[in-house]
């Protein structure tokens, strides 16, 4: 008989992906990598360690209703108007925190950096919106909401979504953590009740994975853009 979700597998499956991460930027680090190149290895390391923990774990507890659809891909298209309405929102208090452009994350970071090589900026690009989506949807709609969702529907609802930014802010600029903070983690914070709130009304993960996909997206193209593309919308 299949095992219900628990917390602890959550916390499994993360330290699967710092495993895999550690492990990764090792064995890489072995050779003659610059920094740019390890960050994107150890992303990588991370989702494979992820997938590997997610893997084991799914044998013997319930379905995480991994279930895909064709008509899914119309929240690719919400994902992105969203995305877009939170930028136009944001955009005057991101320039008042972030007079010189600097995106807050890592990973944008690498995408828009004008030295970095091709194949790493579309290394990221993909992490970004393909595999971004996938794992984390498996980890925190799937693995986490399951084992919290006897709380009650918006108990668990909310305390995935308040885990899910609050992991995205390990990824922000240190030395402006809170001015990254306040642009990063309401729109994230905002995200996670709603792919919380689409998987508990669909009953599968195949709308929040797209939805999710699809505000990435916005986010990524963006950075790809030479900047004297993006200066007559400055």
């Amino acid at each position: 008989m299949a095992r219900p979700w628990r917390i602890v597998d959550f916390a499994l499956v993360w330290l699967g992906g710092l495993a895999g991460a550690l492990l990764a930027v090792t064995v890489a680090g072995l050779g003659t990598l610059d920094d740019t190149s390890l960050v994107v290895v150890g992303l990588g390391g991370q989702y494979v360690g992820n997938f590997v923990v997610l893997g084991v774990l799914a044998r013997r507890r319930q379905s995480l209703r991994m279930t895909l659809e064709p008509g899914d891909v119309r929240y690719v298209a919400l994902g992105i108007l969203a995305q877009i309405a939170v930028a136009i929102l944001l955009e005057p208090l991101a320039r008042v925190l972030f007079p010189d452009g600097r995106p807050p994350q890592q990973i944008a970071e690498i995408i828009s950096d004008p030295s970095a090589a091709l194949y790493l900026k579309l290394a990221m690009f993909g992490a970004a919106v393909l595999l971004a989506p996938l794992a984390e949807e498996l980890m925190f709609r799937g693995v986490l909401l399951r084992a919290i969702e006897p709380w009650s529907r918006w108990t668990a609802i909310g305390v995935t979504a308040s885990v899910f930014a609050a992991v995205h802010l390990l990824g922000v600029d240190p030395e402006r953590f809170w001015a990254s903070a306040l642009v990063v983690a309401p729109p994230i914070l905002a995200l996670g009740v709603w792919l919380g709130w689409l998987t508990m009304r669909k009953g599968r993960l195949g709308p929040a994975i797209f939805l999710h996909s699809g505000w990435n997206l916005v986010a990524a193209v963006v950075l790809l853009l030479p900047p004297e593309m993006l200066e007559p919308v400055g």
